[in-house]
């Protein structure tokens, strides 16, 4: 039951993460290139996130 209560807290605070790098990323994008690098270590970073969340959510 522990367990399970960590890890919602986990998926939950991976989540606020996801949201506020994805904005982050589209307020990026608005101003500089894709290939710039703060856009490129934004999404890099944002994939991570979301790697994360899913492993969590499938354990």
């Amino acid at each position: 039951m522990e367990y399970n209560f960590v890890n919602n807290q986990k998926l939950k605070l991976l989540d606020t993460k996801v949201d506020y790098v994805k904005d982050l990323l589209y307020i990026l994008l608005k101003y500089k290139k894709p290939t710039d690098t703060e856009v490129v270590n934004c999404s890099q970073y944002l994939d991570k996130l979301i790697l994360q969340y899913k492993d969590l959510n499938y354990e």
